[in-house]
């Protein structure tokens, strides 16, 4: 479907079945395979936009007076209220076989709809396609064949945190059928449950109905589970019942914002878990961001920046090419396809656990983590720019040095 096949069907605007524009609007965003799909309305025209590869972009507008005919399809097909205007809703439908997540809010010049559209099985990637590299794939699975402890991945939102550790969960799965010929008990708990995954026993919790995070946890403990994955810490009751779960023979993957790998530690503190019981069950931490992919069919060479240069060799990396992005219609003349994860993993040894029982200064940790080998973010960054799979304007916009 291409735009103007798709703004035909806006036309006339007093028509008022919208079901084929609706079809048309969500099949383009699922062709563009974008992550979100934004209708923001303005004082004449509505912008569309969609988050491609995580960069949001303008794609065309739609005329005002066919708005609110294409507002009343969106709301019907996630089974909104199409009279309600003056209040945020949530919903949700599914769309050639894509669950796709609705929110309507309202503005100044009308409602705004964003549309999320859910990864499905098949969208999550195996743990050799993360992107890490051979020596970062090797420590994650390490963190992930610990017999029981805690493993946290870090990042602000829309880092693939999530995605990282289901991959990393079906990937142990896998693990355990092969070397022992045995099943795996793997239980979740998700706020809500995007990607449905058959290795998993997923469950959403329902906060309205007193399932939280934490309250589930104390629920799952009675389904025999071996592998636990907490979706998020958002409070200390459940960075508690976490951490204390991770110790009782169970492994344990979570998320949690900071803003570097060591920075789990004082977080975790700080919502209250004890020194002593984060010492003993925290085994691992990663700590990711995503760039984009220069597109393979036309990236280009470029003249390395002088700081590109000198970080480089800082870093202790030689730099022969240095390529940016070109622009072609296999990659939406983005210059840009698809996105890879740069980690900095944090592996817990005996030192490090010594310095969170003594409540050491993040610099302290920070400096031991260095010490036993943690690459950070930056470093890591660098290399992918070294081998030519992003440029450094990306890599300075996800990861600022």
């Amino acid at each position: 479907m291409t735009v103007s096949a798709l703004l035909d069907k806006l036309v006339p605007p007093d028509d008022f079945d919208a079901r084929p524009a609706v079809d048309a609007l969500l099949g383009l965003a699922q062709a563009q395979q974008a992550s979100d799909l934004h209708l923001r309305p303005t004082q004449d025209k509505v912008e569309v936009l969609m988050r491609l590869d995580g960069v949001l972009s303008p794609r065309f507008e739609i005329p005002a007076e066919a708005y609110p005919r294409l507002l009343v399809g969106i709301k019907n097909a996630a089974r909104l209220a199409s009279y309600k205007k003056a209040v945020p809703q949530d919903g949700r439908l599914t769309h050639a076989g894509v669950e796709m997540r609705v929110a309507t809010v309202p503005t100044h010049f009308g409602e705004k709809v964003v549309v999320r559209l859910v990864a499905g099985v098949g969208l999550i990637p195996s743990v050799a396609e993360l992107g890490f590299s051979p020596p970062e794939l090797a420590a994650l699975e390490a963190m992930a064949l610990q017999p029981q402890g805690l493993v946290l991945a870090t990042g602000p939102a829309g880092s693939g945190k999530t995605t990282t550790l289901l991959s990393v969960l079906r990937w142990l799965v896998d693990k355990h059928r092969q070397r022992y010929s045995a099943a795996l008990n793997v239980v979740t708990l998700e706020d809500p449950v995007e990607c449905v995954l058959p290795e998993l026993s997923q469950t959403a919790i329902q906060p309205e109905l007193g399932m939280t995070f934490a309250s589930g946890l104390r629920s799952l403990l009675r389904q025999d589970p071996e592998v636990i994955l907490v979706g998020e810490i958002r409070d200390g009751e459940t960075a508690s019942a976490v951490t204390q779960c991770s110790l009782t023979g169970h492994l344990v993957f979570s998320t949690l914002h900071t803003r570097d790998s060591v920075g789990v530690v004082p977080r975790m503190l700080e919502l209250g878990v004890e020194p002593y019981q984060l010492a003993a069950g925290l085994v691992g931490v990663i700590y990711q961001r995503l760039v984009r992919l220069l597109c393979p069919d036309c990236r280009r060479p470029v003249e390395p920046e002088t700081r590109l240069v000198s970080e480089c060799r800082a870093a202790g990396l030689s730099l022969s090419t240095a390529y940016g992005p070109g622009g072609c219609p296999a990659c939406n003349q983005t210059g840009y396809r698809g996105r890879t994860a740069v980690p900095e993993l944090l592996s817990v040894d005996d030192t490090f656990r010594q310095l969170i029982l003594e409540r050491a200064s993040l610099r302290s940790l920070l400096d031991r983590a260095r010490q036993q080998g943690t690459i950070p973010l930056r470093q890591a960054g660098l290399s992918r720019v070294v081998a030519g799979v992003t440029s450094y304007d990306e890599l300075c916009r996800v990861v600022p040095g």
